[in-house]
């Protein structure tokens, strides 16, 4: 055979023994060094998967801590899942923490947490989650809820409709109005 024509797949020169010949290639098209795929009728069980890119088309019970993920339509996932997105077509059970987009196909099923920052659901999809956007401002959020919790909505209505009353009703007439008030209460 020609030499020219001979597909390189190992080096020639001798100090590249043993080398990943794959890495060494600019030119690769549609292999990727850093993806781990877990095929359909596999099942993986046991320590933490931390990697760039994964594709999963059969059953992982583990954590998993990835940039991009993609879950295909007979994949079954049963743990915490942490990444930057996600596309889901299968089963993910557990808590799911995305810093970026999340993408639900149709035939997806999704039970757990779910933090996001954007987040795409296909008509058809099964979500049985918790949703939280992390896009918000979580200290001003938090500040309201704090707020909401100290402050009482039936002072603040009795300090409203009081204020323009007060000159004509002495004090204790409010006080067996609040007394009345916390009385009519209802938790429905």
């Amino acid at each position: 055979m020609d030499k020219k024509t001979k597909l390189e797949t190992v080096s020639e020169n001798i100090v590249d023994k043993g080398k990943q010949v794959f890495l060494n290639k600019n030119d690769l098209v549609g292999d990727n060094p850093n993806k781990m795929v877990i095929g359909s009728g596999t099942s993986f069980r046991g320590s933490d998967i931390n990697t760039d890119y994964i594709e999963i088309y059969g059953k992982v019970e583990t954590s998993i801590h990835s940039k991009i993920i993609y879950v295909g339509s007979a994949a079954e996932i049963i743990g915490p899942i942490t990444c930057d997105h996600i596309e889901i077509h299968g089963s993910v059970s557990g808590g799911i923490q995305v810093n970026g987009k999340v993408t639900i196909k149709k035939s997806a099923t999704v039970v757990g947490t779910l933090r996001y920052e954007v987040i795409s659901v296909e008509e058809g999809a099964s979500v049985y989650s918790d949703l939280h956007c992390t896009k918000a401002d979580q200290k001003l959020v938090d500040k309201i809820s704090h707020l909401k919790k100290t402050m009482n909505p039936i002072n603040l209505s009795i300090l409203s409709t009081s204020s323009s009353k007060e000159e004509d009703k002495p004090k204790e007439e409010t006080s067996n109005i609040e007394k009345e008030k916390k009385k009519k209460r209802s938790f429905f």
